[in-house]
């Protein structure tokens, strides 16, 4: 499943230290942030279902008969369908931090160690429904008719998104331009890798893509505190790959003549690659401290060779020496290291 999150966009405003050279602030989210996002997703679906009855196992589970008339045991019933997962966060309260750098000699902006939790402890919801297509069949236990279907929605199942993270996976350099009043206009786009994870279909799922942030809006030069407030909003489709088949899969199928029960199935079926549209809006609120220098591992105050020693130690493995934690300590790390290396 592609993640539902793999597209954000939200305006900062910036209070920022005025100095010469790259300054950097370390900066948190506060708890009135709030995001809400709905995501729609549509995956073609083919295969059969099945009752769930077992003589052995389940005596007293649904069987599945083809037609109006006549037949008996349990049967597969063909069928062509669109799995409609809605995965839906509302006014959740993210947390998350990153590190800030600007250099007002050259207007370059940067963003390192991005990591956002969009949830911020809370849930959001997933409903899933089928616009399905399969003919007249009957069941028993329950006893019940389905007339044969041409693309008529039915409401499946309940699930719930537990998690939703966004974390940095390369450098992001961005732009600056000086504003007539003092202030700067700047923007900076952060490659990241988004993890959903939750419950659909009566099934566990944890899925990550890449994805990117982009962030812009305005810096200004207040003191040594640093303070942003951002508002934005996201419309964005995408094309999804198929998800793994279904295999036993359980599914309720509301009945509908009579009304009222559930039919206990089995889905078999075989997915086919999808798309999802996500809108999203946003309001963040951080507040930050001036950060140690990137690159100072050994936290002397200084980069130099002690913490080249300890770069080169971490080589190839994530820890405090991936410095844009991308999971690995590698020559983007040493760059980094190296834009800020001080003397002695």
């Amino acid at each position: 499943m592609r993640s539902t999150l793999c597209a954000l966009s939200f305006p900062l405003f910036v209070a920022l230290p005025a100095g010469a050279a790259m300054q950097e602030w370390s900066c948190s989210l506060t708890p009135v942030s709030t995001y809400s996002q709905q995501t729609n997703i549509a995956l073609p679906l083919v295969g059969n279902w099945i009752g769930n009855y077992d003589a052995v196992t389940n005596p007293t589970g649904t069987r599945t008969i083809p037609g109006l008339f006549g037949g008996s045991g349990n049967n597969p019933i063909a069928f062509s369908s669109t799995v409609k997962p809605k995965a839906s966060i509302s006014n959740t309260h993210p947390s998350g931090t990153f590190r800030f750098g600007f250099d007002q000699a050259t207007g370059v902006v940067d963003v390192v160690n991005l990591s956002l939790d969009l949830l911020g402890g809370q849930s959001g919801s997933i409903n899933t429904s089928m616009l399905l297509t399969y003919a007249t069949f009957r069941t028993a236990q329950p006893t019940s008719t389905f007339i044969g279907l041409t693309n008529v929605e039915v409401p499946v199942d309940s699930g719930s998104l537990t998690g939703a993270t966004a974390l940095q996976s390369a450098v992001a350099i961005g732009a600056a331009t000086a504003n007539a009043d003092g202030t700067w206009n700047f923007a900076v786009t952060v490659p990241v890798n988004v993890t959903v994870s939750g419950t659909a279909l009566a099934q566990p799922f944890a899925s990550t893509s890449p994805a990117a942030i982009a962030l812009t809006g305005t810096i200004a030069i207040n003191g040594s505190v640093i303070s942003i407030t951002s508002q934005g909003s996201v419309n964005d489709s995408a094309s999804i790959p198929a998800p793994p088949p279904l295999v036993n899969a359980p599914f309720d199928l509301p009945t509908v003549l009579p009304a009222g029960s559930v039919a206990r199935l089995l889905i078999n079926g075989t997915f086919s690659n999808g798309t999802s549209t996500t809108t999203a809006s946003s309001t963040l609120v951080m507040t930050g401290t001036p950060a140690p220098i990137l690159g100072d591992l050994n936290l002397d105050g200084r980069v130099n060779g002690a913490d080249l020693g300890l770069m080169l130690s971490g080589w190839g493995q994530p820890g405090n020496t991936d410095l844009n934690r991308d999971g690995t300590t590698n020559g983007a790390d040493l760059g980094l290291q190296l834009s800020n290396w001080t003397a002695g």
